[in-house]
């Protein structure tokens, strides 16, 4: 009996990952099409019952945990592997395989969606907690992962001894965050009572805050 129970949790768990391939895809185009509607979406899916939820795409927090995977899979195989898995100086010995590299990236990239899900939350003038910050989380992961693969496949890019190629990378940085803060401004004046000038001071300070955490992993860790 065990082992039949192994096995159709293996079969489930196959089927699982297989539909990835096909749902994301669709949710990375939807997201990147239609970033306001996704986030919409993530919010009326959250009200269904667990079993009617995201039947169509895949779930936001497993959508960005793949987006950070397909980025690292592109990055070991444009330019082999990351600087902080490659330097033993101080804390970055933390970070010593691909493994632990993307458990961190997975947490520091989800800065951003924590962030801003507590910046909608208090906008919303609730408090936060476990309860009002998931359906905003869960909206905001589909944002944040067409705007940290930009990022991941620009780091990956720059590393790349092209001219060309950098200077497309920089300009990937550059639409990437602006197409971001215009999206999060735009949701926000949507989903809060916040006005124009509210959510975009809202949108540059949740980006700036995160980008200055990253910025600070960083050196700690002396990776780049």
């Amino acid at each position: 009996m065990i082992f039949f129970h192994i096995l159709k949790s293996l079969d489930e768990l196959l089927y699982e990952l297989m539909t990835w391939l096909l749902f994301y895809p669709v949710t990375l185009w939807r997201s990147l099409r239609h970033p306001l509607r996704m986030m919409e979406y993530a919010r009326s899916e959250l009200r269904k019952d667990s079993g009617d939820q995201f039947r169509e795409t895949l779930r936001p927090p497993i959508f960005l945990l793949v987006t950070l995977v397909l980025a690292h899979v592109v990055e070991l195989g444009a330019v082999g592997d990351s600087n902080l898995v490659s330097s033993h100086a101080g804390l970055a010995d933390l970070i010593n395989d691909d493994t632990t590299l993307i458990v961190f990236r997975i947490i520091a990239f989800a800065l951003f969606p924590v962030v801003m899900a507590a910046i909608e939350t208090r906008l919303m003038r609730e408090r936060v907690n476990r309860d009002t910050l998931q359906e905003p989380f869960y909206a905001q992961c589909f944002l944040a992962g067409p705007f940290t693969l930009a990022l991941s496949l620009a780091s990956t890019g720059i590393r790349i001894s092209n001219s060309w190629l950098e200077t497309g990378s920089i300009l990937l940085v550059y639409g990437a965050t602006v197409f971001y803060i215009w999206a999060e401004t735009k949701w926000l004046e949507r989903s809060t009572p916040a006005g124009r000038l509210q959510a975009l001071a809202s949108s540059v300070g949740g980006f700036v805050f995160c980008m200055l955490i990253l910025g600070a992993l960083a050196w700690i860790l002396g990776g780049s």
